[in-house]
């Protein structure tokens, strides 16, 4: 037995989720993702109970500080612990049967602990006062130490917890997915359902892991520089280059805007290595993978300097011409994503589809990232960026992003979950599940970027101003309905049952 699979024994309740299967003699590319998407649902949890608390603080007229505190803690479990953590796992284990490699040894062990020990590192410095957005604003968090507002031992506690979290997204992941790629024996008995490089939904993979690392190389020389400033291993004048706020940004916004478009990558090719899998037909293949294939090259090159779009309204500003290129860059990805989903449509339209509530939730998941999508080109005209940057639409474009990818892993999750637990989820739940995402997701994006449009700034204590609480009522009452599809969900994971014993034809298809 792996220490992983022995950590998930030993977890209360979630453990009962993701108790690997250790029948098959898949242990090995099992039980560390298993325990990965275990510690995403755990943060998920957290994530969730916070994401309530924000428009409660506005409603009751609670300590303004406490909304701040939900609101930061609320985006940074989402978006790396969670969101990011269920990519990883899942990633991984699709990844492994794709190859028939191992997921063993000391990196993953270090993937898993580097991003739960920085996240909760994170939170501790969060609860102590430190407050940042999830656009780390250099060199604000040391303001607000020079102020009084934060202690400056807090902020080395959250610039750790920061660090740990980015290495494991910059190098850890990175390293581990392209050494399962291109290194190692190819083992007969992990291999579930092989692939090639060739292949959309491994060519995806790849391109998004060489992504994270390529373009959060300059964030990890200015993080590592900091870092050792602020732990005085350097002098701080050795780190006063890493400290000028055009190095910080650039270097920031580079890796931050790639890390969602590397997402993005990553779970357009999952639904593409997926959705075959569920063809009416049984033909398991994509209308087109050079056209699938060519929508990832260009979603690649138009995304890596997209981020330039920002800078039009932060400081350091920059020249116009470089906003306009982001800009078109960000229309550029349109394309991609058009050639996406013609491949979608026309694969479902030539081969049909079996609507079980994996496909079903991948495929609205992509429709709620299309729509982000497009909330994203709106912002990125520069025009536009000047009156809905600082709003709620920015808000309600990062929550879109975020929403979207983790239904569409959720989807894929639902897929591979029997492989690794042995186990089934009924279906009528998945779907229930499926439908009240839905709802709960489109009305809160929806309700933020109308909110964004009618001035609401985000980031904001007070939204009785203006009649900004009509939005907040929108936004709490979506996220309860998005609450109890992640609630039926995990009750479906509970109430799972053998695969012999809930589902007489045998076992679903093995993932690939």
């Amino acid at each position: 037995m792996t220490i992983a699979s022995t950590l998930i024994e030993r977890t209360p309740l979630f453990g009962r989720m993701f108790a690997v299967d250790k029948s098959t003699g898949l242990e090995e590319i099992n039980a560390w993702p298993a325990l990965m998407i275990m510690a995403s649902f755990i943060w998920l949890a957290v994530a969730g109970l916070l994401g309530l608390v924000m428009p409660a603080t506005q409603i009751f007229n609670l300590d303004s500080d406490l909304f701040y505190t939900t609101l930061t803690l609320h985006g940074a479990a989402l978006a790396f612990p969670f969101t990011f953590q269920l990519m990883i796992g899942v990633g991984l284990h699709r990844a492994g049967g794709c190859v028939g490699k191992p997921i063993t040894g000391w990196l993953p062990a270090v993937t898993f602990c580097a991003l739960n020990l920085g996240a909760a590192l994170l939170t501790v410095a969060v609860l102590l006062g430190f407050k940042v957005s999830l656009i780390v604003m250099f060199p604000l968090p040391l303001v607000g130490a020079k102020m009084g507002i934060w202690s400056m031992s807090t902020v080395v506690l959250g610039f750790t917890g920061i660090y740990l979290v980015l290495a494991t997204m910059i190098l850890f992941y990175p390293i581990l997915i392209l050494r399962m790629l291109f290194t190692g024996t190819k083992r007969a008995d992990l291999v579930l359902s092989p692939r090639s490089l060739n292949d959309p939904g491994m060519l995806g993979m790849t391109l998004a892991a060489l992504t994270l690392l390529i373009a959060g190389l300059p964030l990890v020389a200015v993080g590592t520089t900091l870092l050792a400033a602020l732990y005085g291993a350097i002098p701080m004048s050795l780190a006063a280059w890493a400290a000028e706020p055009v190095v910080f940004q650039y270097a920031f916004f580079i890796f931050a805007h790639n890390l969602m478009e590397a997402m993005a990558l990553m779970v357009i090719s999952a639904m593409y290595a997926t959705l075959p899998l569920y063809l009416a037909d049984g033909t398991r293949k994509l209308f087109s993978d050079r056209i699938a294939n060519a929508a990832l090259w260009i979603l690649l090159l138009t995304s890596l300097t997209s981020f330039l779009h920002h800078f039009i309204t932060l400081f350091p500003n920059q020249p116009a011409a470089l906003a306009y290129w982001g800009n078109l860059m960000s229309w550029g990805t349109g394309i991609g994503a058009a050639l996406s989903i013609f491949t979608v449509l026309a694969t479902v339209w030539q081969h049909g589809l079996r609507p079980e509530p994996g496909i079903i939730a991948v495929l609205a998941g992509f429709m709620l990232y299309i729509l982000d999508g497009a909330s994203a080109v709106v912002t990125s005209n520069v025009a536009w960026a000047f009156q809905l940057h600082g709003t709620m639409w920015q808000s309600g474009h990062t929550m879109t992003v975020l929403v979207a990818m983790s239904m569409m892993w959720l989807g894929v999750l639902y897929h591979h979950y029997p492989v690794i637990t042995g186990r089934r989820l009924d279906p009528t739940m998945g779907m229930w599940s499926v439908r009240l995402f839905g709802i709960g997701a489109v009305g809160a994006a929806l309700s933020m970027l109308a909110g964004g449009a009618a001035g609401m700034p985000r980031r904001f204590a007070d939204w009785n101003q203006e009649g900004w609480m009509l939005y907040g009522h929108l936004i709490l009452v979506f996220g309860l309905i998005l609450g109890a599809s992640l609630a039926v969900y995990a009750l479906a994971m509970l109430r799972s049952r053998a695969i012999g014993e809930a589902s007489p034809g045998g076992p679903q298809p093995v993932p690939a």
